[in-house]
């Protein structure tokens, strides 16, 4: 049975309570919404974390190859309860094998996206549980999809510890770069420099 609105013809129709004065929505328009900021830069990185040297330099390769010609992510709301992001992975683009400390959703809204054995398409979803590693392998087109995390904040362990696993991840980066130049996002929710 369909829930209808109700027409409230002026204020004095309604009674609020001190429970109803609180905010009831905030507006988040996507041409605000900022890129991801790691976490060593946000400060949400755990102190007693100390990564592979491999991971650290392989890391440096792979922003030092043109990372973001592949990939765009933004932050589409984030509070002490709730972490909402879109990204944007490009056809084959390699994102490293990593995990969180956070359980993560993701919702496929264009695309496609292999996790493991499995492809996902438009309208599939995959939980993905905080330290549990894992890549994603984007289709043909690529893939779009919405990030939930029920936290504000979590923290990223990449996993490659060496210097053969960065060797692939760049040399892809390098062979895809003329390809990703012209590449449209699949769905196109937002587009970069939005």
């Amino acid at each position: 049975m369909p829930i209808e609105a109700q027409h409230v013809d002026s204020p004095d129709d309604v009674e609020i309570t001190a429970a109803d004065s609180r905010e009831t929505f905030r507006v988040f328009r996507a041409a605000d919404a900022p890129g991801v900021i790691p976490a060593k830069e946000r400060g949400t990185m755990r102190a007693d974390y100390v990564p592979h040297p491999m991971v650290e330099e392989g890391l440096q390769r792979f922003v030092g190859a043109g990372v973001s010609g592949g990939a765009m992510a933004r932050v589409l709301f984030s509070s002490a309860d709730m972490h909402v992001s879109y990204a944007w992975f490009k056809s084959g683009f390699p994102l490293p094998l990593h995990s969180h400390d956070k359980d993560c959703f993701y919702q496929v809204i264009a695309g496609s996206m292999r996790v493991g054995t499995e492809e996902l398409g438009k309208g599939d979803g995959l939980l993905i549980p905080g330290g549990v590693p894992y890549t994603v392998t984007p289709g043909a087109e690529g893939v779009e999809f919405i990030e939930v995390r029920p936290n504000g904040d979590y923290d990223t362990r990449y996993r490659g510890k060496t210097e053969k696993y960065w060797d692939r991840i760049v040399a892809t980066l390098h062979e895809r770069q003329k390809t990703w130049e012209t590449e449209p996002a699949p769905f196109g929710l937002l587009q970069p420099g939005a």
